[in-house]
């Protein structure tokens, strides 16, 4: 069972919370074990991140920014990069990611450029993909 939190400001909370359950289900339908995904929204996240997650086998944690610099994020962009680190939350739940962020498969990417990084470039290939299909 999927557990879900989301706290702090965003509109739509509860359709967020469904899109958060759909993406999960899509990218893990075999899950059959109880973890627990916590959304927490902020003003800013450090270092002008748009999010950011943090995990292992059992649950996650997403800091999910309202804005970046002088930028505001609409709700669409919002859900976006939301959608980026769901598919982290995956890749942390499923052991693929390392929570040291530097393992992928139990590989060392320590010295690979963050474009390069696997995990990276899973996320940003199926962000489109996740918000076309589950925000509606």
């Amino acid at each position: 069972m999927i557990r879900i939190s989301i706290t702090g400001r965003i509109a739509k909370k509860k359709q967020v919370e469904i899109f958060i359950f759909d993406v999960l289900e899509d990218l893990m339908p075999r899950l059959r074990r109880d973890v627990g995904i916590d959304v927490r929204v902020v003003t800013r996240c450090d270092n002008n991140h748009y999010a950011l997650c943090f995990g292992d086998k059992n649950s996650a944690e997403i800091e999910l920014a309202r804005g970046s610099g002088n930028k505001s994020f609409t709700l669409k962009e919002m859900i976006l990069n939301l959608a980026h680190e769901l598919v982290h939350t995956k890749q942390f739940i499923k052991g693929e990611l390392h929570p040291s962020l530097n393992k992928w498969k139990h590989l060392d990417y320590s010295n690979v450029a963050y474009s390069r990084q696997p995990w990276e470039k899973e996320a940003y290939l199926l962000e489109d993909k996740l918000l076309d299909k589950h925000w509606k």
